[in-house]
């Protein structure tokens, strides 16, 4: 069986794992990043909306193509007749496009990528991987291991406390049919503890539902029901061009330091559990991570994590819990749980 080394082994190439492998092989660490992937950023898996403030902290990252529409405002519309506006700005991003460029400004820093490989075991610093091509299989040691791979995370599941409860989404591409220059959010009867989003990306706009799975809904339906809606609205032709998944994870932070593994993105719980927003917290992660063992102090990435992100992640897993397992009395339980309300921070 091959063997190799390594100071740092990423499990997962999205832009948690390649913020952390581009930040550690930016600082001089020898990094490895495994991936089961034929290519890094795609297919993609979401909306692809981040705020502004992303790109103010790491402007390296987006490229021009990257880039598919500036974006203000948030728009929802509510079961109850009510349609409210918020400042959002941002970017709908290219996700296939700014996740390679991450992946790319790592590899010229220095990093390796390992790609069509599957992170299998775990057993103090060794980890055991398997090619998905060849079945060939090899044993990597390594100083830290960081786990970057997704929601769920099989290195969050055999290191202790992992993500139980999930939210699951169904997406489709459509071309736009007339011009929208908001980020659009419906609240629906059929899409229990959760929302439909049509969110635009110059011609075409992604389309999609993310719902409570525990409700007994089928998603695909939830978004059939969906899309024939935005069609019948006007918003969108009925050509399909893509369509994608996946899940959200709806618990909040993990402890994200576990003796010589830590945990970023979607793999350590930094996705918001109600609004599913999950691409600026995966690069915060992965950059706070790579600068807490840059400093010499890994260890410091868990009290960080919890002061940036623990409480607003724990605020909204419980207010999950406490209102979104029944989905009737729409309006009291909209306002409580989504962070447009005023009711939302009042309670």
């Amino acid at each position: 069986m091959r063997r190799l080394k390594c100071e740092f082994l990423v499990v997962g190439g999205g832009p948690a794992g390649s913020t952390t492998a581009y930040k550690l092989a930016k600082g001089g660490a020898k990094v490895l990043v495994v991936d089961f992937k034929r290519k890094i950023g795609t297919p993609v898996q979401c909306a692809e909306f981040v705020p502004i403030q992303l790109y103010h902290q790491f402007k390296e990252f987006f490229d021009e193509e990257a880039i598919a529409q500036r974006v203000n405002k948030m728009v929802h519309f509510t079961p109850w007749g009510e349609v409210i506006s918020m400042d959002s700005p941002g970017f709908v991003l290219n996700r296939e496009i700014f996740d390679y460029k991450i992946h790319l400004l790592a590899l010229q820093n220095g990093a390796e990528y390992m790609l069509r490989t599957r992170f299998l075991a775990l057993e103090g610093k060794y980890a055991l991987l398997e090619n998905i091509d060849t079945r060939e299989r090899l044993v990597v040691e390594f100083e830290l291991l960081i786990g970057a791979d997704g929601p769920r995370s099989r290195v969050s599941i055999l290191t202790g406390e992992h993500t139980k409860d999930f939210l699951t989404t169904a997406q489709i591409t459509v071309p736009l049919k007339i011009p929208v220059e908001d980020l659009l959010i419906f609240f629906k009867d059929y899409i229990p503890g959760g929302y439909g989003w049509l969110f635009p990306k110059g011609s075409t706009a992604n389309v999609g539902v993310g719902l409570d799975p525990s409700f007994g809904i089928n998603v695909m339906d939830a978004l059939k029901r969906f899309f024939t809606e935005v069609v019948a609205e006007g918003f969108v032709e009925s050509k399909i061009l893509k369509r994608t998944g996946g899940w959200i994870p709806a618990e909040g932070l993990l402890k994200v330091v576990r003796d010589r593994v830590m945990l970023v993105g979607d793999a350590g719980g930094f996705c918001h559990p109600i609004t599913g927003g999950g691409i600026a917290n995966a690069v915060l992660s992965g950059s706070m991570c790579a600068e807490a063992i840059l400093e010499g102090s890994p260890e410091d990435f868990e009290e960080l994590s919890e002061d940036i992100f623990g409480e607003t992640l724990r605020r909204a897993s419980l207010k999950r819990k406490k209102y979104m397992r029944e989905w009737d009395a729409l309006e009291d339980r909209i306002k409580k749980t989504w962070l447009a309300f005023k009711e939302y921070w009042e309670d």
